[in-house]
């Protein structure tokens, strides 16, 4: 795997475990003052990551990720984009909703078929 492709796989690892972490996404809010935490969430994933494209994947998902791993990935990537509303919510009216703690047990299941471990 060619270091582009490492430094992405490590960047979308890094968002996913962010996603998975209550704790994170609360010290995150405490630094960074958004209206709607989970509009710029969401664009982490799919804007900056182009999370939608899977299962196909571009170019740099496919060098970035093995088959099975994109499964995985698309998998969280439709419970999220199911479990996603237009509503603007701060970051503690977020977490408390049955959607968000969705996205965010999948975000763990994810992690742990990946079995990474990030530094």
């Amino acid at each position: 795997m060619e270091s582009t492709a490492i430094e992405f796989r490590y960047s979308c690892l890094e968002i996913l475990k962010f996603l998975s972490s209550p704790i994170e996404q609360v010290q995150f809010a405490s630094h960074v003052e958004y209206t709607d935490y989970k509009c710029e969430f969401v664009s982490w994933w799919f804007d900056d990551l182009a999370m939608e494209s899977l299962p196909k994947g571009t170019d740099l998902i496919n060098q970035s990720f093995s088959k099975s791993e994109k499964l995985t990935l698309c998998e969280f990537t439709n419970i999220f984009t199911q479990n996603i509303s237009s509503e603007v919510q701060s970051i503690s009216e977020l977490l408390k909703t049955y959607q968000w703690q969705h996205v965010i047990e999948s975000a763990k299941v994810a992690l742990d078929k990946i079995s990474v471990k990030l530094i």
